[in-house]
């Protein structure tokens, strides 16, 4: 393991990523560096033969390697937020004159009231309690969703707009 070492030293994230596993991340770390050293590098034991036999200026390569791997890697999840962000702008988009929504936010905040004052006047049986407060858990975080569905960016893209 002591190719390992020395890649950790020097390329930690692409390290990092060939221990991950699986199939996309590793190969992507492996491509990196190949691309960067121009070796002929396709597999796990092919890199621990390349960095065992690495120079210092090979290191070097694999360094700057592992820097543009992981500015990569920050591109991919700014693409990812960017996408996920998308679909929920798409979302209020097509639901802008749609009751529903506000029909789930109002229904949702009916439950929390209800379950909120039960709970107040009400013991949970000891039986009963892991799962009531796993089903209230998951009540309350759909109704927070919903709030912040009307309440979060929402609002302020219609104040934005309402300024125009």
């Amino acid at each position: 393991m002591n190719w390992l070492k020395k890649l950790k030293q020097y390329a930690p994230d692409i390290a990092t990523a060939v221990l991950t596993g699986g199939a996309t991340l590793p190969q992507l770390a492996i491509k990196a560096i190949a691309d960067a050293t121009g070796n002929e590098v396709s597999t796990q034991d092919e890199l621990q033969k390349a960095v065992e036999s690495a120079s210092p200026e090979m290191m070097l390569k694999i360094t700057q390697a592992n820097n543009q791997f992981k500015i990569r890697m920050r591109e991919l999840d700014n693409d990812l937020v960017a996408t996920k962000l998308g679909d929920v702008q798409d979302a209020r988009k097509n639901h802008k004159h749609s009751r529903m929504p506000a029909a789930i936010c109002i229904g949702l905040s009916v439950i929390v009231a209800i379950l909120s004052i039960a709970l107040i006047f009400e013991p949970i049986p000891a039986a009963n309690n892991q799962m009531l407060n796993m089903l209230i858990g998951q009540i309350v975080a759909a109704w927070m969703a919903s709030i912040a569905y009307w309440v979060g960016t929402t609002r302020s893209s219609a104040n934005k707009d309402r300024n125009k």
